[in-house]
């Protein structure tokens, strides 16, 4: 699921072209700009190289690096449903949102011992994992809280 919100992400960032931009290369007719191939390179080379610069070779392997995402977002666009295109910039959001949230080991403990807490008094007979072995996992939804918590402070919610 990460590597297609990953994916949706880089199809969304390469699709939106500047209008003005002279063209680098083309998929399927589809224009791959100068501005998207600075942009990638200015990732790709932390900045130490622009499409200017870039010798023929390199011009070539970085085209050819960009085109499947021009192509999956040529797909994505015609193949999936408004539902599913705005689930899939959902989940890219709430990813980009939660890489910015910070969770300490000490937070993720709290709430780890929170959940040991709550299985002890339900008396489950489910082995309880170590913390070490679930750390992650219980970061991630912490983060995902945090983001939810955020939204939901400013909600302005009204049912009929």
């Amino acid at each position: 699921m990460k590597k297609l919100l990953t994916t949706a992400g880089l199809v969304l960032m390469l699709s939106a072209t500047a209008v003005s931009a002279k063209d680098a290369g083309s998929v399927n007719g589809m224009a791959i700009t100068e501005d998207e191939a600075n942009k990638a390179l200015k990732v790709l080379t932390q900045g130490k190289m622009t499409w200017d610069k870039l010798p023929k070779e390199g011009r070539n392997q970085l085209i050819q690096m960009m085109a499947p995402s021009k192509l999956v977002a040529a797909a994505s666009k015609k193949e999936l449903t408004a539902k599913e295109q705005e689930a899939a910039l959902s989940g890219f959001w709430m990813q980009k949102k939660m890489s910015k949230v910070n969770v300490s080991d000490q937070e993720a403990k709290q709430a780890y011992d929170k959940m040991v807490k709550a299985a002890k008094a339900a008396k489950t007979k489910e082995k309880i994992p170590a913390f070490d072995g679930v750390k992650n996992n219980i970061k991630m939804q912490l983060k995902q809280e945090k983001v939810v918590t955020q939204l939901m402070k400013n909600a302005k919610i009204k049912v009929n």
